[in-house]
This record gives structure tokens, sequence and C-alpha cells, in this order.
């Protein structure tokens, strides 16, 4: 008997997993990231969004060349540096809002992974349920916001606190 694979596309903004990583002082593996968020599952793709700055050092050259050997497909948004001199990306939850609900107009997948735990992203899940889609939260369990795992439903939500020791380097 062959068991029908939802196809699952994951949706993965990178800042929110960067600067989760930066505090535990971790790298990890994105490569098994990939691997158990998809299990069970047709892979279609697998986006990163990320803010690229003007000037792209080697060492983040040499991670870029590393998700694309993994299938990762960047999502890039410019960096842009304020007047008081911070770095800010800008406008990279709209253009994952975007790529969800377009992709789910077009019936690319059945199950959308979105990586984050920003409330930005309520309303995408409220949006994607009029598509009869299905939407999987993966998130760190400090940055999750309320609102977000309520709008998904507890099921739906899952912690990358209980599988760092999986992906860690």
């Amino acid at each position: 008997m062959n068991q029908i694979l939802e196809r699952v596309i994951i949706f993965l903004d990178h800042a929110n997993i960067f600067h989760n990583v930066a505090k535990l002082n971790i790298r990890i593996n994105y490569k098994k990231l990939k691997e158990i968020l998809t299990k069970n599952n047709h892979l279609v793709g697998v986006f990163t969004y990320m803010g690229i700055p003007d000037k792209v050092f080697p060492k983040k050259r040499n991670f870029l060349n590393y998700l694309n050997s993994q299938g990762f497909i960047i999502q890039p948004k410019p960096i842009k540096i304020s007047p008081d001199g911070k770095k800010e990306q800008k406008g990279v939850d709209i253009f994952i809002y975007k790529d969800i609900v377009e992709l789910a107009e077009e019936d690319a997948y059945d199950k959308a992974i979105l990586v984050s735990g920003d409330a930005d992203f309520v309303d995408v899940v409220k949006t994607i349920k009029k598509y009869n889609k299905r939407i999987e939260i993966w998130s760190f369990r400090k940055s999750l916001s309320n609102l977000l795992k309520d709008e998904a439903g507890k099921e739906n939500v899952h912690y990358i606190d209980d599988i760092l020791y999986q992906i860690k380097f």
C-alpha cells in the first residue's frame, strides 16, 4: 500500500534562526534541519530569506555556498545602513508572506513549513487556510509569538530547541 506524501515547501526566516543560534553560541547543520522538518513528506523546495550586504565577505560567501549545496534557494534582500549606522533588513517578512500565499494560490504545496516565530505571520496562517493548505511552524521557544502559536494551533507548532541535539555541529 503506497502512502501519499504531502508536498511541502520550507520558508526559512534566516534572521530568526541566526539570532537565536548566535545567543546559544552554536552552529547548526542546515541539511539535518531540512531532513527533520520534511520527514515523511515530499520536499518541493526550501527557501531561505536573508539580508545580504552589498559586499559579501568570504565567510558569508562560504555559508551561502554551503546552503546552496544543500538545496536551499537563497531569497536575498539588501541590507540597508540606517542614518545611525545600524544594519537593517527591510521587507523580508513581506517577501516570505508573498511567496507563501502565491505558491498556495498556484497549488505548489499541501503544507507550508514556516521557520520563524514572528507575529507578523499570523495573517499568512489565516490566508493560506482559505486555500485549504496546512501550515507547520518551527521556532525557538523564546522567539515564538503567542499570537502565531494560537492562530496555527498548538498541534502545528514545533520547537527547534527540541531538536538542537540532532542539528548542532
